[in-house]
């Protein structure tokens, strides 16, 4: 069965019809596609049927400050809105408010590099669990990390995400945080016994979902 072109005309470009090196999407309920334009260090929100994106995140320029991004390579967003964004070249997640012109950095805020618990090395990829667990693909420090980020987390409930401050330990990361509605999530787990001998004292298991992520 062939294939249908739902975003970018098939060369690489800067404008609103154009794509360059895609290398994540993420898809709403609604089909709205939230494309990671990597070499066009943006993202570019691309509504079902539209012949034409909008850039939601980045200034099309590769940068460091909290307004630009460079090299981008995954995402994901909630149900507010709110974009959770592998910034490659900067080794760190920025998570970027819904028609904002900047975001914030919620994981790996060193500015550097590094091998660290507190720091990337060229991550590629991201996910959540519904605890709100961010679980990042740390390219070349050939590990996975996880972070504390959220209370919980829901890509198609509604729910009420607040802004984190992160404390790096030993093996985890410690969270500050204000409050945030969200449902009661139940389901099965599927997870390797490094992680369930990692988790056993912090959670309920039947309740864990552990969710690989999709490398671009």
């Amino acid at each position: 069965m062939p294939g249908v072109v739902v975003a970018g005309d098939g060369t690489s470009g800067t404008s609103a019809s154009q794509l360059n090196v895609p290398l994540g999407v993420f898809v709403n309920e609604a089909g709205t596609l939230y494309i990671v334009d990597s070499s066009n260090h943006r993202i570019q929100k691309w509504n079902n049927g539209a012949s034409s994106g909008v850039t939601v995140a980045g200034t099309g320029v590769s940068g460091n400050s909290l307004s630009e991004l460079s090299y981008p390579t995954g995402i994901v967003v909630d149900s507010n809105g709110y974009m959770y964004i592998v910034d490659y070249a900067n080794s760190r997640i920025l998570r970027w408010p819904p028609n904002s012109n900047s975001g914030e950095c919620i994981a790996a805020c060193t500015g550097v590099s590094g091998n660290g618990i507190d720091t990337l090395n060229y991550a590629t990829a991201l996910a959540f669990d519904s605890y709100g667990s961010l679980f990042i693909s740390d390219g070349n420090n050939h590990r996975v990390q996880k972070f504390q980020i959220l209370s919980g987390f829901d890509e198609t409930s509604t729910t009420t995400i607040t802004t984190t401050a992160i404390t790096a330990t030993d093996h985890t990361t410690s969270l500050q945080t204000s409050s945030k509605s969200s449902s009661t999530h139940s389901s099965t787990i599927a997870i390797s016994i490094a992680l369930l001998l990692w988790f056993l004292n912090d959670w309920n298991l039947s309740d864990f979902v552990f969710r690989l992520p999709i490398i671009q």
